[in-house]
């Protein structure tokens, strides 16, 4: 009995080690990403707390399914004050008048920085508005794509949500578990303007 757990702990240690392995090839920089030029609604500087999880959020103000979801972020960061949350606008497509309608229509709550060079994105690895990463204290991406499954490809949505998959890495990152998990976004392609 004794060799039979000591061999299934061997195998379970080889199944979990490349997750665990996974989880650290996404760590970010947080000197990386201070040094990444954002730019507040003011026209200012844009300044990002790694001190606490963060929640990067890339939005589109003309993406349809950006529009749609942003009552619930605003929902999700309410209920998570200890996450901060940031909607990140890739390109120079928008000026900030755009950006600060958008935030007055759907009563945003959470910073809206501009990412002009699209070096924040870049950085990432984002590639469509809408699209979450969600970032721990020590820096590990613990989660990255769609905010749940409403959209199952583009322009089909489901009537039922059935996978929560932000709010529940959100939920594990508060319960102290260990996770990693990704998902392919589906939207409006990150453009190069």
């Amino acid at each position: 009995m004794k060799l039979f757990i000591v061999r299934l702990s061997f195998l379970l240690s080889i199944a979990i080690f490349p997750v665990f392995i996974k989880a650290q090839e996404k760590m970010i920089s947080p000197a990386k990403i201070k040094s990444i030029k954002l730019i507040d609604l003011n026209g200012k500087a844009g300044q990002i707390n790694l001190s606490t999880p963060v929640v990067f959020v890339f939005l589109s103000p003309e993406c349809p399914l950006c529009k749609n979801y942003l009552p619930g972020l605003v929902k999700l960061q309410n209920a998570n004050k200890g996450i901060s949350f940031y909607g990140i606008i890739p390109g120079a497509s928008y000026s900030l008048k755009e950006i600060n309608e958008l935030k007055n229509e759907y009563g945003i709550n959470f910073n809206l920085l501009t990412d002009r060079g699209k070096q924040l994105s870049k950085y990432l690895g984002a590639t469509t508005t809408p699209e979450v990463f969600l970032i721990n204290k020590m820096g590990a991406i613990t989660y990255n794509g769609l905010i749940d499954n409403w959209a199952s490809s583009l322009g089909q949505k489901r009537l039922v949500i059935t996978e929560k998959y932000l709010e529940q890495a959100i939920k594990d990152l508060s319960d102290g578990k260990q996770t990693f998990k990704k998902t392919i976004p589906v939207g409006c392609l990150i453009n190069d303007i």
